[in-house]
């Protein structure tokens, strides 16, 4: 019996050896923060990405983590219970990292988090290479296609006399010019907001005003399929924010309820008053999200089903962008949604300024 207590005392030995090399030659950091947000481990990767921090608490060794623009991951996983979390922050000779962070449940009963940390410098001089791209086409977009414009309503205010074929041709260019230049409004308003140029407005907003120029927008495509429209919002229902930003997020909103319910469907749109915030809701009763797909909607450029998507004229980015605003007005949003049966849409908006500076692009 001895020499069998013996002989598990060297597995276990040889265990933690193994482990630790492990550890050691992982081409991605790992470091363990105890409840206190204390570090207690890292590996080789992070020592040489962060210098040996064992011991200090992490506001040391990322300045401002634990404040608003810095969560600590302790904070969100083991006080908020989060699943996961995820953050950019910099290292030693100014490397990015990513940081994916999840509980650790040790023996003795309590929980840490661990933290995986991977170097993504290279990835985000590739993105802002890609951004800047996008930036400096969408803007050189913008002269050719003003000139279209200008001339489709030179034609137009001389249309006297045209076939009404010709007129059709003349509104065709009207709208396809238009569509485009919305095209290009929403990738540089996406780039603004992933360089956070694009900052919050706090005018006083009248949420019916908002719901009733979307349901407007698409009034054609409502009445083609003879959907339901219900709208439970109180005539003295204000927020302060950007009117721009919050027309295009309840519009994208609407347009994918009424784009993907089929005829004679039902869409309610409902906002609660929540003291300091509103909650926003739109259902649909349409073709529903799989449980695959909606983890990933708000993704630039995620198409759930191509089948489905192939006659939409958008390219989607419009629930990223409505995350974005929403997010950028200091709300939250998120999808909930049963295949075959409809989906519903959420988002919280604050109703009272926040303190941040207007709108405006630099």
């Amino acid at each position: 019996m001895v020499g069998m207590g013996k002989s598990n005392d060297r597995e276990e030995s040889y265990d933690k050896e193994e482990l630790e090399l492990l550890l050691s030659n992982m081409p991605a950091g790992v470091i363990i923060e105890n409840g206190d947000c204390e570090i207690t481990y890292m590996n080789e990767f992070s020592i040489r990405s962060f210098g040996d921090q064992v011991g200090k608490k992490r506001s040391e060794v990322f300045i401002g983590r634990g404040s608003s623009d810095i969560p600590c991951p302790v904070d969100v996983i083991l006080k908020d219970d989060t699943e996961f979390f995820k953050q950019t922050v910099a290292g030693r000779d100014d490397r990015l990292f990513e940081i994916t962070a999840s509980s650790l449940h040790n023996p003795d009963g309590s929980r840490s988090v661990i933290e995986i940390v991977s170097d993504v410098t290279d990835q985000q001089k590739l993105d802002q290479m890609k951004s800047d791209f996008i930036n400096i086409v969408a803007h050189e977009m913008r002269t050719p296609l003003a000139a279209v414009i200008g001339f489709r309503d030179m034609l137009s205010m001389c249309s006297e006399g045209m076939t009404d074929k010709q007129k059709y041709y003349i509104e065709s260019i009207g709208n396809n010019a238009r569509k485009l230049k919305q095209l290009i409004d929403d990738i540089l308003d996406l780039s603004y907001l992933d360089s956070g140029i694009l900052k919050p407005g706090h005018e006083s907003v009248d949420m019916n005003e908002i719901v009733s120029e979307a349901l407007a927008n698409h009034q054609a495509l409502i009445a083609e399929k003879n959907h339901d429209i219900a709208v439970d919002v109180s005539e003295a229902m204000t927020a302060e924010c950007s009117p721009q930003n919050i027309a295009r997020v309840m519009d994208n909103i609407i347009f994918n309820a009424i784009y993907y319910t089929d005829v004679n469907g039902q869409i309610d749109v409902k906002i609660n008053d929540r003291d300091h915030d509103m909650l926003v809701s739109v259902r649909d009763t349409g073709i529903g999200i799989s449980e695959q797909d909606l983890p990933n909607i708000f993704d630039r450029f995620f198409m759930a089903d191509a089948s489905l998507t192939r006659h939409c004229d958008r390219i989607g980015i419009g629930l990223t962008l409505a995350k974005g605003y929403v997010e950028l007005h200091g709300g939250r949003i998120w999808a909930e949604s049963t295949p075959g049966e409809g989906s519903t849409f959420y988002f919280t908006l604050p109703k009272y300024n926040t303190g941040a500076a207007d709108n405006e692009r630099g």
